[in-house]
């Protein structure tokens, strides 16, 4: 070695760092292959229509089932309340080590991905891997979100935030399948505001909207959750009572009927008042279309608002 040169062994990776590199990108390009399989998969889910919640399930058994791990979560940023509500998970969330990657898309964080496991730190190999997992996962939930949300205002209407007509038949039949299935009974309430025309000639359509949000209200308040309505139109809504009986039925009419005479409207001329006349009919435990069940109530509807109104019956 000549003078004024220095030995460069020392500049130089050995041959053991050599092997751990190569197995490190080794192990990186396999789960670089993986991850674009996976991915490919997701965009392929999304196009099927798969719900946020499915998405996320499918990317918490992915990484689970790629990274040695205990558990991983799924989480969604609630808009409201700007908190991070888990949307989906896989195994148990708790370990020594864990990662937290944000989900992003379009520039704003909508949610994260955290794995956890017992023992060694994760990887680069694999805080890289999950990170790839994460980006694309951001943009298909976020779409999928979108997606969702666009689902739900075509199925609801915009003056009472109920279901609309579609949005009530599709969820009404599917109700009636499973309830015609298990042997459960269902009833329907057929809802009609009577006079609506006469209020809104009267005293304007903005009292007669307040009128019909107030029926929407009163409907929310004394149903219960897992109890279908929605606006049929106009002057109309229905009620689906998933497991009640006729008799039971009948009583929530009554009751309904006297709540909505006291769902008064304050206007310059004094308060307005409603009435509404309420339809039963229900099932019997046997398979019966929204359809026929609608047509029957109907005529249960118009039988008691003739009585009210003191016209004889057919």
């Amino acid at each position: 070695m000549g003078e004024g040169e220095e030995d460069d062994a020392s500049l130089r990776p050995s041959a053991r760092h050599c092997g751990l590199a190569d197995t490190e990108l080794e192990r990186q390009s396999e789960l670089d292959l993986v991850a674009y399989a996976r991915l490919s998969g997701f965009f392929a889910q999304l196009l099927a229509g798969e719900t946020p919640e499915a998405l996320a399930e499918t990317v918490a058994v992915a990484v689970r089932g790629l990274v040695p791990c205990s558990g991983v979560v799924v989480q969604h940023l609630n808009d409201a309340t700007g908190a991070l509500v888990p949307l989906a998970s896989s195994g148990d969330a708790y370990g020594d080590e864990s990662m937290t990657i944000p989900l992003v898309a379009l520039g704003r964080v909508g949610g994260s991905l955290s794995v956890y496991r017992d023992g060694l730190p994760f990887t680069d190999a694999e805080v890289r891997f999950v990170g790839r997992f994460a980006d694309a996962a951001g943009l298909v939930l976020e779409s999928a979100r979108t997606r969702a949300k666009l689902s739900q205002l075509a199925q609801t209407d915009d003056l009472t935030g109920m279901l609309n007509r579609r949005g009530f038949f599709d969820a009404a039949e599917r109700e009636l399948a499973r309830a015609a299935r298990e042997g459960d009974d269902t009833a329907l309430l057929v809802i009609d505001v009577d006079d609506l025309k006469h209020v809104n000639d009267r005293h304007g359509h903005s009292v007669g909207d307040e009128l019909l949000a107030r029926v929407a209200q009163t409907l929310a308040a004394r149903t219960r959750r897992g109890d279908i309505i929605g606006r049929l139109g106009g002057d109309e809504f229905a009620v689906v009572l998933p497991g009640a009986t006729m008799e039971s039925a009948v009583n929530l009419a009554e009751e309904l009927e006297h709540l909505f005479a006291n769902a008064d409207v304050e206007v310059a001329g004094g308060p307005v008042s409603v009435t509404a006349s309420v339809g039963v009919a229900g099932t019997g435990g046997t398979r019966t279309g929204i359809v026929r069940l609608l047509a029957r109530a109907d005529v249960d509807m118009y039988r008691k608002k003739r009585k009210r109104k003191g016209e004889p019956g057919p």
